[in-house]
């Protein structure tokens, strides 16, 4: 028999599972550092629940000896003693809605906090992997039902469970018989609650697909509305919306049943027990063995321990999701970046940087094949290197390399002579400076995205930069001039507008390494003149690769790669790429040939 309850409460399914080490590493990693906060509020809750059991007690002595006896200086003393019992939980219960506060303040704080400085530092590759939905909900969902978990949860269990032990402490005091016979309704109660719990992480972990899901689906449609909008998809996405929310309800209607189920099924199971409860107390009272203050008093106790009871098998589906947000959470916390320093990086500090490129060969993705095969390349310090070519052939990916977004499967990236990998990565970025196609700003001023990278320079510096770029003019015609707030992503400024702001930042940070992937493309003729002229200067002393598809801005580069297939097919200055008459020559003839 034995055996057979043993294997009814082992649970082998890993969908229905959760392992004790999680209970100990949420309590260890969000719990402990707030154990005086949590442990005051415990303390608190205990000494509410006791003055309420204590209640119980007058009850039965008011009966005994006030009601039964007739005396009224028992009255007296117990009426004040009820009051000051009822104080005396006030007070506590006051101070442990303070202390609980401060706890979940304080961890809310310290995980997402946490989260962030996480999810910050995970290489590139991470988070083309993972969908924005999955990491947004990493800060939102399950942080908030884990520290749901660690602080309403825990004080909402520490409650009831210190006010069910004391009620049943009471029952067991005052009528151990009535006490023993009520024991055999436990496992009527355990068994369904039992099932219904497994059901419910079963569903939970299905819940967190699909909410992965609806959130990824809205940032995808508040990101791409304009393309949405312009093939007429409108009815399509919401189609597509409308099938993840449907897989919402028919999870979330199944908890509503799991849930439906297990009130009624306690509410039976303490009828059961008040009615058995009647007719033994009736028979212990008439035999003699305990009297009516007691039988009023375990009564009381029993009805006590009801509303607990129910309230602890409630909250089984929140304790449910923040164990499994837990599981989730701390799987993502453990993720480790593959780009990180070595043991013995040092700091990259020179103001003349040479760069090469040793066969090397790289893939995003092994299964899809290289997309760099066998690139070597020698830009010696101080020069500008160029590289052309048609999409996809290598050319972004290299430059993912020169900031180490990634490292190569093979062969070597070599600044100086030395593995690039021997470098920090705060020092290797912090002497790069990128002006890409596709221009990101902050949300906030003008000022403060052009010295993004440059966060103490002054605003003479940051107005003389500007001017650099080309960016003054506009800018004084704004309503706040440099503390106009360029909205999310840049959305108030035209793309023009937003590309001088990049080259402006880069050109305040003034990096020995420049790095211009089509830092032109959005600018009118006129701009591009100039802007070319800002950059002829910027680009003096600096070693420089830039990605061009207009060839009018790299005539004058010291070498020019044709990127195709992940290689470099041609290489060479202008001069010497058209006398090859290759493919450069061919693209170099439909761009600039007169006609």
């Amino acid at each position: 028999m034995l055996n057979k309850i043993k294997s009814f409460f082992k649970n082998d399914n890993p969908e229905t599972q959760i392992k004790w080490s999680l209970y100990k590493r949420v309590w260890n990693e969000i719990g402990r550092p707030y154990w005086k906060w949590l442990a005051g509020g415990i303390v608190c809750t205990i000494i509410a629940a006791s003055a309420e059991g204590y209640s119980i007690l007058l009850v039965k002595q008011v009966i005994d000896q006030g009601f039964i006896e007739k005396s009224m200086d028992s009255l007296y003393i117990f009426g004040l003693l009820i009051v000051a019992t009822f104080s005396i939980k006030s007070v506590f219960t006051y101070a442990k809605t303070l202390l609980m506060s401060k706890a979940g303040l304080l961890a809310a704080t310290g995980l997402r906090r946490r989260i962030y400085r996480h999810m910050v530092r995970l290489n590139i590759g991470a988070f083309n992997a993972s969908r924005t939905g999955a990491l947004m909900n990493y800060y939102g969902l399950h942080a908030g039902a884990v520290l749901g978990l660690v602080t309403n949860t825990v004080i909402t269990v520490a409650h009831n469970v210190a006010t069910i032990i004391i009620a049943m402490s009471i029952m067991l005091w005052v009528a151990p018989q009535m006490f023993a016979v009520l024991l055999f309704l436990v496992p009527g109660i355990m068994i369904p609650l039992v099932l219904i719990m497994r059901q419910k992480r079963k569903l939970t972990r299905q819940s967190f697909g699909i909410a992965n899901d609806s959130t990824n689906h809205v940032t995808q449609t508040i990101q791409g509305i304009k393309t949405i909008q312009s093939f007429g998809a409108e009815k399509a996405e919401a189609l597509n919306f409308d099938a993840i929310e449907d897989a919402g309800i028919k999870n979330a209607y199944k908890h509503t049943k799991l849930n439906g189920l297990q009130s009624p099924l306690l509410e039976i199971m303490i009828s059961v027990g008040l009615a058995m409860a009647l007719i033994v107390g009736g028979h212990f009272i008439t035999s003699g063995q305990i009297t009516t203050g007691d039988f009023a008093a375990f009564m009381l106790a029993l009805s006590a321990a009801y509303a607990p009871a129910k309230k602890i098998t409630g909250i089984s589906g929140g304790i449910q999701a923040g164990l499994l947000s837990a599981e989730r959470l701390f799987d993502f916390l453990d993720s480790r970046s593959e780009i990180i320093d070595a043991c013995n990086a040092v700091k990259l500090k020179s103001n003349s940087i040479g760069i090469k490129l040793e066969d090397v060969s790289f893939a995003y993705n092994l299964k899809d094949g290289p997309v760099l095969n066998g690139v070597s390349l020698d830009v010696p310090a101080g020069q500008i290197c160029a590289f052309v070519g048609p999409s996809g052939g290598g050319k972004s990916t290299i430059f993912n390399l020169l900031e180490r977004f990634y490292d190569p499967q093979k062969g070597r990236v070599l600044i100086n002579g030395k593995d690039i990998r021997d470098f920090t990565l705060e020092s290797l970025r912090r002497n790069t400076a990128i002006v890409s196609q596709d221009v990101f700003l902050f949300h906030g001023s003008i000022a403060n995205n052009i010295k993004y990278g440059a966060p103490n320079a002054t605003r003479k510096q940051i107005e003389t930069a500007a001017k650099a770029a080309n960016a003054h003019e506009f800018i004084k015609t704004l309503p706040k001039g440099y503390d106009t707030n360029v909205g999310e992503r840049g959305v108030l400024l035209s793309g023009g507008q937003k590309q001088r702001i990049a080259i402006a930042r880069a050109i305040l940070k003034n990096a020995p390494i420049l790095l211009l992937d089509e830092a032109t493309s959005a600018l009118d003729t006129q701009s591009e003149k100039l802007i070319q002229a800002a950059l002829a200067k910027l680009m003096k002393g600096r070693t420089t690769f830039v990605i061009a598809h207009r060839l009018s801005t790299i005539l004058d580069a010291d070498q020019i790669c044709v990127v195709k297939d992940g290689k470099i097919v041609e290489r060479g200055t202008d001069k010497q790429l058209c006398a090859m008459n290759g493919e450069y020559k061919k693209l170099r003839d439909v761009q600039l040939k007169k006609k």
